[in-house]
C-alpha cells in the first residue's frame, strides 16, 4: 500500500514540529524491547564482531544496544535533529541519506532498516544499494509497520467511516518524514526476494508500550489533548487484543547469496 506525502527533513537544525525529547522519552522503553529481540536475533545469524549498519538511525536507539551484542555498529541519519544524540551513542555516524552517504566500497555484514524502509519512496532502490553494500551472505533486517495488525485496521475502519485523525496519524501525514508505504510480512518477502535476497526468519515484535506512551502520542506538537486522551485510552484498552492478534510490527531476515 502506498501513500503520496510530501517528505521534508530537516538537513539543518532547527525548531520542528516534533519534540525529539519527547518522542525519546516516548519510544524508549519500546525499542529497547524491539531492538533486544532483533539483535539477539541478528547474532545468531551474523559472525562475531559483525559490523552493522543502521539505516535512519534516529537519537540512537538500536546503536546503544548493539555494541553490547557483539556487533561494530555504524549509522546513517538524515535528520539534523537527531544526528547528534546518535553520535553521541559512541557510534560513527554519518549525516546524509542512504546509499549516498556511504562510500561506494563500503561493504557490512549486517544492514537493518529499522522501522525505515516504509519512509523511503525508492524501495527498490533502498533494497538494491542495501545487496551492493552487504558482503556476500550478509544478512538484511527490515522492522516494518504491519497493515494485518489491530492498531492499523481500526484507524482505517475509522478513517472510511470519516474520522481521519488516526489513519493520517499512523501514516505520519503532514510530519516531515512520513510512511508512504505500510507493508504485510508477505509483501516483504517478495520485495526482498525480487532483490535476490533469500528469507531467513521473521519475528513478532511489540507496537505499543505502556511505559512512555502518554509522551510518544504527545511529541507531535498539534496534537490536540482531547484526541490524544481519546488515543492513549485505546491503546490501553486495546493492548491485550492486540498482542493476541497479527502485529502491527513484524521483522524479516534476509540473506543476500
Amino acid at each position: 500500500m502506498r501513500g503520496d506525502f510530501p517528505i521534508a527533513i530537516p538537513a539543518e537544525a532547527s525548531d520542528a514540529l516534533l519534540d525529539e525529547a519527547l518522542r525519546e522519552v516516548g519510544l524508549g522503553a519500546l525499542r529497547a524491547r524491539n531492538n533486544g529481540r532483533l539483535l539477539r536475533a541478528l547474532g545468531g545469524l551474523s559472525p562475531a564482531g559483525a559490523r552493522l549498519l543502521d539505516v535512519g538511525c534516529g537519537p540512537g536507539f538500536l546503536l546503544s544496544l548493539a555494541r553490547d551484542h557483539g556487533f561494530e555498529p555504524e549509522g546513517i541519519e538524515p535528520d539534523a535533529n537527531v544526528v547528534e544524540a546518535a553520535r553521541s551513542m559512541g557510534a560513527e555516524v554519518r549525516h546524509g541519506f542512504f546509499p549516498a552517504a556511504l562510500a561506494a566500497d563500503d561493504q557490512y555484514d549486517v544492514i537493518v532498516f529499522n522501522d525505515v524502509l516504509e519512509h523511503i519512496p525508492d524501495l527498490a532502490g533502498a533494497l538494491e544499494a542495501s545487496r551492493r553494500h552487504l558482503k556476500p551472505g550478509g544478512v538484511l533486517c527490515l522492522n516494518c509497520p504491519s497493515r494485518r495488525g489491530l492498531f492499523f485496521r481500526t484507524a482505517a475502519l475509522l478513517d472510511r467511516l470519516g474520522l481521519h485523525g488516526p489513519y493520517d496519524r499512523l501514516w505520519q501525514r503532514d510530519l516531515p518524514s512520513p510512511h508512504v508505504w505500510y507493508f504485510t510480512p508477505e509483501n516483504l518477502r517478495q520485495a526482498a526476494t525480487r532483490a535476490g535476497f533469500q528469507p531467513l526468519d521473521e519475528v513478532r515484535l511489540e507496537t505499543v508500550e505502556i511505559a512512555g506512551l502518554w509522551e510518544r502520542i504527545r511529541y507531535v506538537r498539534n496534537q490536540s489533548l482531547l484526541s490524544s486522551i481519546a488515543a492513549y485510552a485505546f491503546s490501553v484498552a486495546a493492548l491485550p487484543l492486540a498482542r493476541a492478534l497479527p502485529s502491527d510490527a513484524v521483522a524479516g531476515f534476509f540473506r543476500r547469496p
